[in-house]
């Protein structure tokens, strides 16, 4: 248990590097680390980068592809993976937004996108021009975006919006599915309560 509390502190906070044998816990916290603590995502290819040379990490968090795409990306920039491995997953029919991070990879991509299957409520007007994919691949929502901002603590900017009494817009590159809480008070309790709860785990490990 401690071991895991170290771990947890070193992904989430600033404890000192760990490593732990346990693969399955590795790859369930470490695909949860880029959508709870975004300004982490380094740190989530490093450490995965490391536990790659264990072939069945490797093989694990391949798995989890629909659920982290933006870390498995990363990984394929950096050649933990070749295209070869990232296709299989390519061909399902639910792969629409996957497709998008490998877009410059996939040969004649409009044709091959226009064949999948968009995901509920798309809102096709993130594609305003391929700058506008290449910021949605990387960050989730575009940085002029109220949900940007709270996302990333970009508290200067916040000052344009007039009101937070709106519901946030759901991002499909952020969120695999349609999350069921949107309004703006929940969207950004999730990033601050997930800060509260390491602050806590960081504490009671000082503590022991």
């Amino acid at each position: 248990m401690e071991e895991k509390l170290n771990f947890e502190r070193f992904l989430f906070g600033d404890g000192n590097v760990i490593v732990i044998d346990d693969v399955e816990f590795c790859v369930d916290r470490i695909i949860k680390l880029p959508k709870i603590r975004p300004h982490q995502l380094e740190k989530a290819v490093g450490l995965s980068v490391d536990y790659c040379k264990l072939a069945d990490f490797r093989r694990k968090i391949l798995d989890k592809i629909y659920e982290c795409p933006v870390l498995i990306y990363l990984l394929f920039k950096k050649g933990v993976y070749v295209f070869g491995d990232i296709e299989p997953f390519l061909r399902s029919d639910n792969s629409y937004i996957l497709s998008f991070y490998f877009r410059k990879e996939i040969k004649d991509f409009e044709s091959f996108i226009e064949r999948k299957c968009k995901p509920e409520q798309f809102d096709k007007s993130y594609f305003q021009n391929s700058r506008d994919i290449d910021t949605l691949v990387e960050n989730g929502y575009l940085p002029s975006s109220i949900e940007y901002c709270l996302k990333y603590d970009v508290i200067d900017d916040l000052v344009i919006f007039n009101s937070l009494n709106q519901t946030a817009k759901w991002s499909p590159f952020e969120w695999s599915e349609k999350p069921e809480y949107l309004d703006m008070l929940s969207f950004t309790g999730f990033f601050w309560l997930n800060q509260v709860f390491q602050a806590f785990v960081n504490e009671r490990i000082r503590d022991q």
